[in-house]
């Protein structure tokens, strides 16, 4: 019998594993390592599985289903995750892009409101409440302006100047828009010389005062002393500085103030979108404060080469790189002079001078400028028009230009058919002033048109008189708007540079009654329009272009438009004499006086009342 080989321990370790294990293959062997790791997935697939049989056992009813959140659950979490995204905007937007957006959301909100108010309530029913639903939307418009400050005080402005053209509750709630705003600190002000010129305020100035002394919508003003460089020794300047937020605001700012007029346009079917777009291109100019350095200077050369005004009008030095200190677009650095404000009459008689003779001055370099430079400066407001007295003239006064950010250039063209209206005006040549008022795009009769230009009543053309019926004030508002749209009937010929002269010419108008009307307006300007108009006559109307007869037909009308100047000048004297000598009760002005007859011209010619208020400064 054969004798079997005994079997070691191992392999018999090896046969009884297998035998435990009936899915073991017996033609392979497994190491413990890996048998141990079967085992232990093996184990967490039946932890895993066990939970899951277990939520729903065999025999187990099913759980019930979440109950709906109730709809003030549901509109309550949006409005936190509205009012937490909301929050979170807001904040980002007042700490890192200075309101920008939340001032153009306050706009459009007041726009849509007012507008929605107009189309509810202008209507033919509701004509009693039609002076109170001017005065809430004047008063929203003026909370906007209040409210956002900066540049938007200077649209404000703007309206004011126009209001005479408004309802009277526009002419009340922006009657007094004063172009003041709080001052940034002074770590603001280090800043902007960090950023722009990378040196701090005292590397270039001995002294600097942190407080500023002056603080309007763009800038603020601070009085320094410069460091001596060579050639020019100590010198108290004012530093001009623009505030920070200014630059994150202006984009968004413009852009609504064209949105608003755009929109307004198509609401209430006026042309007033061109308006918006050319008010906004001169008010970017305005913040270039290298532009106002470059303009302070061409209108000192200008006033160089004019004998009658260079000894009695100055503009403060401009300190820049051709004096040997940097410059920037943000901050301007000009000669330090003391002066007291154009209208501030007190002061001005207190120093012994005559407001009539400020006001020549005043008017003389605001016409010199439109009819012989034809380079204007656009915002002469009391405060940016000094008085103080004479250097060197005993009982005269001396004015300082002061803010040299809004200049307009006048085209050639435009400059000699301005002077020529002026001087048609005068002359009453009807058909030359219904020719430029076609040519600039005016639908206006002649005699409103050159009301509108002279800023005085104006009849150059004689015509019947139509009774118009009294008219309630639904109907009134509706005749304005006719008007309005006949005035401006193809607003694609109107000079854009009407727009701004006519500020102009309604600050110095304002100025001049602020001080009691001390001057002739309308014949200073006049004046310095015949000069112009007999530059234009040396120029393309020469003998040898228009021919003998027409030569002689200009000079022949030159003398006659200096002789009607004469006589208005004549006329404004005894209207002087006899309001303070002759009837010491009557206390008017000319300006009041015309201002009396543009409110008769409005009645008549339009059917509508404008109280004393439209054309007051």
């Amino acid at each position: 019998m054969p004798v079997r080989p005994a079997q070691s321990p191992t392999t018999k370790s090896k046969h009884s594993i297998a035998i435990l294990s009936p899915s073991f293959d017996h033609t392979t062997t497994m190491r413990p390592r890996a048998i141990l790791r079967a085992r232990e997935l093996t184990s967490r697939q039946i932890h895993s599985e066990a939970p899951r049989h277990a939520r729903n056992p065999p025999h187990a009813k099913p759980l019930p289903p979440r109950p709906p959140r109730s709809r003030v659950a549901k509109w309550g979490g949006r409005a936190v995750v509205l009012g937490t995204v909301g929050g979170g905007a807001y904040l980002a937007d007042r700490e890192y892009n200075a309101s920008a957006v939340t001032r153009s959301l306050r706009t459009a909100y007041i726009g849509l409101i007012s507008t929605l108010d107009y189309k509810l309530n202008f209507k033919p029913e509701k004509s009693d409440e039609i002076e109170a639903l001017h005065t809430r939307v004047a008063n929203r418009l003026r909370w906007v302006v209040d409210t956002n400050q900066g540049m938007y005080l200077k649209l404000g402005q703007a309206i004011g100047l126009q209001a005479s053209m408004l309802p009277k509750p526009y002419r009340v709630a922006f009657a007094h828009v004063f172009d003041q705003a709080p001052s940034v600190p002074y770590e603001e002000v280090v800043g902007v010389f960090k950023h722009d010129l990378g040196i701090d305020p005292m590397d270039i100035f001995e002294t600097f005062t942190h407080e500023a002394v002056a603080s309007a919508s763009v800038a603020q003003v601070h009085k320094a002393t410069l460091k001596a460089v060579v050639g020019n020794p100590d010198r108290v300047v004012a530093v001009k500085v623009q505030k920070p937020a200014i630059a994150k605001q202006m984009d968004l700012d413009l852009f609504s103030y064209r949105t608003l007029m755009y929109l307004a346009q198509k609401a209430f079917d006026l042309p007033l979108y061109f308006v918006a777009k050319y008010v906004s291109e001169q008010m970017r100019y305005e913040t270039s404060f290298n532009r106002e350095a470059l303009n302070a200077r061409k209108c000192a050369e200008y006033l160089s080469q004019t004998p009658e005004l260079r000894d009695d009008i100055m503009v403060p030095k401009v300190y820049g790189k051709e004096e040997g200190y940097p410059e920037s677009d943000r901050i301007l650095v000009m000669e330090w002079v003391d002066g007291c404000r154009l209208t501030d009459k007190k002061q001005i008689e207190a120093w012994g001078l005559k407001p009539r003779d400020v006001m020549d001055l005043a008017i003389s370099l605001n016409a010199a400028m439109t009819f012989s430079w034809g380079f204007v400066h656009c915002d002469p407001h009391p405060g940016n028009i000094l008085v103080r007295p004479h250097p060197t003239k005993r009982g005269k006064p001396q004015l300082i230009v002061l803010d040299h950010g809004l200049y307009i250039t006048l085209r050639q063209q435009f400059r000699e058919e301005y002077a020529t209206l002026w001087r048609s005006l005068f002359v009453l040549d009807v058909p030359k002033v219904e020719e430029i008022g076609k040519r600039w795009g005016f639908g206006l009769d002649p005699n409103m048109f050159a009301s509108a230009i002279l800023l005085r009543p104006a009849e150059i053309k004689k015509g019947e008189k139509q009774e118009r019926k009294p008219m309630d004030k639904y109907h009134q508002q509706l005749e304005v708007k006719k008007q309005l749209k006949v005035m401006l009937d193809n607003e694609k010929f109107i000079p854009r540079e009407l727009i701004l002269l006519g500020r102009c010419q309604r600050m110095m108008q304002a100025n001049n009654q602020t001080l009691g009307s001390p001057s002739s307006r309308v014949n200073i300007t006049a004046e310095w329009a015949a000069r112009g108009w007999a530059n234009s006559l040396t120029g393309s109307r020469t003998l040898r272009a228009v021919g003998l007869k027409t030569w002689l037909h200009d000079r022949w009308e030159m003398v006659l438009f200096r002789v009607t100047v004469w006589a208005i000048d004549a006329l404004f004297r005894w209207t002087s004499f006899r309001n303070k000598y002759l009837s010491p009760r009557n206390k008017l002005g000319w300006e009041e006086e015309l201002q009396k007859q543009m409110e008769t011209m409005a009645r008549e010619e339009l059917g509508i009342e404008i109280d004393d208020s439209a054309f007051a400064g």
